[in-house]
């Protein structure tokens, strides 16, 4: 009788000890994922023939975030605007900006992405050149002078493709200073925006502890950035579009620099050339964009989560100036257009 119930003693801290998993799984890395659709409201973008880039970057992104929500339906998803406002409904384009980044670090976003449409700084589909054929005298006396003969004639806009952007490496410092007001609000941990630890309670983003962090973050988050803009690149490629790579931008990236995590603002085409217009408002276009960036997405995600390797074959390492971070930039192996509209 004592040795039966000795056994069933045993019995049952076994059974309890194989209950529980001794191996939890693991805490996914990418849990809330920004989609920003670019400008919004009053302020159009630039326009096409048939369309104006605020809608078309917003039609694409409801998408995306619908397509992100199948795919991964543990990942919560928060859209910047998803009607024809400026986001937050704010009256200037600055604040627009700074609305969207405050939302993202509030919301605890793993990943920022920006939807945008390109042209090339000239009228979609035509554009006029004027050059000189020949010289004719006009005026009298001491008043005649020679002056240009121009000719017009009209070009076909041919400009197309990708292109993804992440914010300059020597704007670091506005990285870091959103990385320390994001940890300042209390969000503990970057790296695992669950953590409970409240070493936030105090915080001193001046204190030297906060430069650092801030610093390994700024490469850290420098490094995924220029990762999952290669990514998406590659997988435009795959599809048979143009790209004109992974590329950094001094200019019209406020949004990139002022959030605490890694951020990519994607240029899906040019609504300044007319096939390519077409193709950014069709369902067909916009679907296949979608399950570009979502391909481009599983493979980041697993390549954070140590799954699989990730690097594109079709890509090559660009060295990034003066920021002792070449490793972690990238360029498609196509010739690479530095031409950046100023319209941003």
């Amino acid at each position: 009788m004592k040795k039966s119930t000795i056994l069933l003693f045993l019995s049952g801290i076994v059974c309890a000890l194989t209950s529980f998993n001794i191996h939890p799984k693991q805490k996914s890395v990418l849990r809330t994922i920004i989609i920003d659709p670019g400008h919004g409201g009053f302020d159009p973008g630039t326009t096409g023939l048939i369309s104006q880039e605020k809608n078309v970057a917003l039609a694409i992104s409801l998408k995306l975030g619908k397509a992100i929500q199948d795919e991964f339906p543990d990942m919560k998803i928060v859209f910047t605007r998803t009607t024809d406002i400026m986001p937050g409904n704010m009256p200037t384009k600055s604040g627009g900006l700074h609305y969207r980044a405050e939302l993202a670090n509030k919301s605890k976003g793993d990943l920022f992405i920006c939807i945008h449409a390109n042209n090339d700084g000239h009228s979609p589909g035509t554009y006029a050149v004027h050059r000189v054929i020949g010289h004719k005298l006009v005026g009298k006396g001491r008043r005649r002078k020679k002056v240009p003969i121009y000719e017009t004639y009209y070009v076909k806009n041919t400009r197309v493709g990708t292109g993804s952007y992440i914010w300059k490496a020597d704007r670091n410092q506005f990285k870091g200073t959103a990385i320390n007001q994001r940890e300042e609000a209390g969000e503990g941990d970057l790296a695992d925006s669950s953590n409970a630890q409240a070493d936030s309670e105090a915080f001193d983003r001046t204190s030297p502890e906060a430069k650092i962090r801030a610093q390994l973050y700024e490469k850290k988050f420098f490094a995924n950035s220029a990762l999952f803009a290669t990514l998406v690149e590659s997988e435009f490629v795959k599809a048979g579009r143009h790209s004109d790579g992974v590329m950094q931008r001094d200019e019209g990236i406020q949004v990139l620099q002022a959030t605490g995590m890694p951020s990519v603002l994607i240029e899906t085409g040019f609504l300044s050339n007319k096939e390519e217009e077409e193709y950014l408002n069709s369902e067909d276009g916009q679907n296949e964009i979608v399950r570009n960036i979502v391909d481009a997405l599983k493979r980041y995600k697993d390549a954070l989560e140590g799954h699989s390797a990730t690097e594109p074959s079709s890509f090559q390492r660009a060295a990034s100036p003066a920021t002792g971070l070449a490793q972690n930039s990238w360029r498609a192996k196509q010739p690479v257009t530095r031409l950046v509209s100023p319209r941003k």
